[in-house]
C-alpha cells in the first residue's frame, strides 16, 4: 500500500503542480512579452484559464491526501474510539461514493458528440482535451479516497484518534509541548486566584 501511495503521490503532484507552474511561467511570459515588443500571445489567456482549471482538479486530490479540505469536524474531533471510527467511515464512503459518481460523469461527458466536434475558440483543441483534466482528476481523486477509505477500515480505532492540540498548535506555528492548558478547578476559581 505505501508502494501505491508514494506512486500516486508523485502523479498527484506533478500533475497540480506542474499545470500552476506552466500557468505563471505562461502569464509572465505573455505580460513581458507585451510590454517590451507589442506582441500578443492571442492563445495565452485560454491557456491559462485551462491549466489553472487542471491544477485545481489535481489540487483538489493533493488537498484530499493532505486532509486540508475544507471540513466542519467538530463531531469526529469530540469523539473516540469505535464511536469516531463509525463517522470517519461513513464520511469515507460518502467520498469515495461522490468522487466515483462525479468520475464516472466526467468520463461519460468526454465521450458525448459535442464534446468530440467542439473545439476552444483560441487553441483550437478539441473540447474533450479540456474535460479531460476533470476525468483525470475526479478518478485521481476517487484512488485517494478509496484508499484512505481502506486505511480507516483496517485500523484500529485508536490509531483514528488525532490530538486535536497538536493539530491546533502546528496550524498556527506553536510546538504542542510549549502549549499549557489550564484547567478550570472544581470549585469554579481560576488557577491564577489561588
Amino acid at each position: 500500500m505505501s508502494v501505491f501511495d508514494t506512486i500516486l503521490s508523485k502523479i498527484e503532484n506533478a500533475l497540480a503542480g506542474g499545470a500552476l507552474v506552466l500557468a505563471t511561467l505562461l502569464a509572465v511570459f505573455a505580460v513581458i512579452l507585451r510590454n517590451v515588443t507589442g506582441d500578443v500571445i492571442f492563445w495565452s489567456e485560454e491557456a491559462i484559464i485551462y491549466l489553472i482549471i487542471c491544477s485545481t482538479f489535481f489540487g483538489a486530490v493533493v488537498a484530499l491526501r493532505n486532509n486540508e479540505h475544507v471540513a466542519v469536524d467538530i463531531l469526529p474531533t469530540l469523539l473516540r474510539g469505535r464511536t469516531k471510527k463509525a463517522i470517519v467511515l461513513v464520511g469515507g464512503f460518502a467520498t469515495v461514493v461522490y468522487a466515483g459518481f462525479i468520475g464516472y460523469l466526467s468520463w461519460a461527458l468526454i465521450t458525448e458528440p459535442f464534446s468530440r466536434t467542439t473545439v476552444t475558440p483560441a487553441l483550437k483543441m478539441p473540447l474533450w482535451v479540456v474535460e479531460l483534466s476533470l476525468a483525470a482528476g475526479m478518478s485521481l481523486f476517487f484512488l485517494r479516497a478509496l484508499a484512505m477509505l481502506l486505511h480507516a477500515v483496517f485500523s484500529p480505532p485508536e490509531k483514528l484518534d488525532r490530538d486535536v492540540l497538536a493539530e491546533e498548535a502546528a496550524a498556527v506555528g506553536l510546538d504542542a509541548s510549549s502549549v499549557v492548558v489550564v484547567e478550570p478547578s472544581s470549585d469554579g476559581a481560576k488557577e491564577g486566584d489561588r
